[in-house]
């Protein structure tokens, strides 16, 4: 997926970019293959190639609690607890009784090396057991990172999900970036797909998408509002949240 932003061409006559003039450039081509790849970690302990069919996304039974595996005072942790707020809201003006849970904090992390692996295919054991240890359903992990895409990826297996956001301190000065990025992995993890609407949140695969949002969210468009609600209808009612072992020493974001 390409993210386009809203301006004039950066004009260069030539010469190597100014550094005004690459930011721009970056603003307008960032790439983010948003997609997820498949379904299901390997159980095994070595390293394996991860099957591609359809994703099957977790359908939650409870109320999901997400665990954010950052160092103290990540720049990008406002970003998701607006996007939590945001998803809550449409499901509550939807009139579905799910939402997102309680948003707490983890010293630990996920090696970039790891998610780089996870990206191309391959499941390494230090991370498999990452992710089993992670004391939360939804695990982010806020990577110091920048050589790889945001993504999202499901393990029905153990009924996590694992979304992995690069650092994205270059993209700054775009308003609403950051929590619209955010969003739109937290869209998959409550099951929606890509589509090919420019303008909405979940624009995604080989679709060129125009994301600038000043205030706010990108839209959902009106088929993914019906797939939520279809998934989490007004009879939907949460099983009790599941119990996790003490973590290292952070706390609950609020």
């Amino acid at each position: 997926m390409t993210v386009l932003v809203a301006g004039s061409r950066a004009r260069t006559g030539g010469r190597a970019p100014s550094g005004h003039t690459k930011l721009a450039m970056d603003r307008r081509t960032f790439i983010l293959a948003l997609g997820s790849i498949a379904a299901g970690f390997p159980s095994s302990s070595r390293a394996q190639s991860i099957p591609s069919p359809t994703t099957r996304w977790v359908v939650w039974e409870e109320i999901p609690t997400i665990v954010v595996l950052s160092t103290q005072d990540d720049f990008r942790v406002p970003a998701i607890r607006e996007s939590v707020g945001f998803w809550n809201a449409e499901f509550a003006q939807l009139g579905s009784p799910f939402r997102f849970g309680a948003i707490v904090h983890s010293l630990r992390s996920i090696a970039a090396s790891d998610l780089l692996a996870l990206k191309a295919g391959t499941s390494l054991p230090p991370l498999v057991n990452s992710m089993r240890e992670a004391n939360g359903d939804v695990i982010v992990v806020l990577s110091d990172h920048t050589g790889f895409d945001p993504f999202a990826l499901p393990w029905p297996t153990l009924r996590k999900v694992l979304v992995a956001i690069p650092n994205l301190r270059k993209l700054l000065s775009w308003h609403g970036f950051a929590r619209n990025i955010v969003a739109h992995e937290l869209g998959h993890a409550v099951g929606l797909g890509h589509n090919d609407d420019a303008t909405s949140l979940m624009c995604g695969g080989a679709a060129r998408c125009v994301l600038h949002p000043k205030d706010g969210f990108a839209p959902l468009t009106s088929a993914e509002k019906a797939k939520l609600l279809d998934t989490y209808p007004p009879t939907w009612q949460p099983k009790p949240s599941r119990r996790w072992k003490a973590d290292p020493p952070a706390g609950r974001i609020t």
